[in-house]
């Protein structure tokens, strides 16, 4: 059974998401903070860690980094309603291997967690510089209507 964790403030699109992927056989674990990811992930080895980028007590992006460089080959996914392109993924340099932008369409972003859980770890490179030296500007435009991307 994959093992998820959703990274950000609960709301219904995560509590939404987190009955999704568990009806389709994912085993989901909430954290709310980067403090509580990282115990997480220090304690489980995660398929899939997907992390909202206005995560309280630390930047998604940084957050993202992190778990890249101390878990490899786990498979991280960004979220938010704010749009990252695909340059803008690649520049952040986090690791990340995919976008999924707010508001989910449920069925494509749960068809979307299991190509990245199955599939191969990400190619992007990742790295240990601090974000503020490669902070990519993001749009603030709605998710909906918009592909995951990755």
């Amino acid at each position: 059974m994959p093992l998820v964790l959703l990274v950000g403030t609960p709301d219904a699109d995560s509590a939404l998401l987190a009955s999704a992927l568990r009806v389709e056989g994912f085993e989901v674990r909430l954290a709310v903070t980067a403090d509580d990811a990282r115990t997480e992930v220090a304690a489980l080895p995660f398929d899939v860690v997907i992390v909202d980028l206005m995560l309280k007590g630390a930047g998604g992006l940084d957050l993202a980094r992190e778990i890249r460089l101390a878990r490899a080959p786990t498979r991280v996914l960004l979220t938010s309603s704010y749009v990252l392109s695909e340059r803008q993924l690649e520049r952040a340099e986090c690791g990340a291997s995919g976008f999924i932008p707010k508001p989910y369409d449920i069925g494509e972003v749960v068809a979307f967690v299991k190509a990245k859980a199955f599939g191969p770890p990400s190619t992007r490179s990742v790295s240990a510089a601090p974000l503020s030296q490669r902070i990519a500007t993001t749009t603030p435009t709605a998710g909906r209507g918009r592909k995951a991307t990755g």
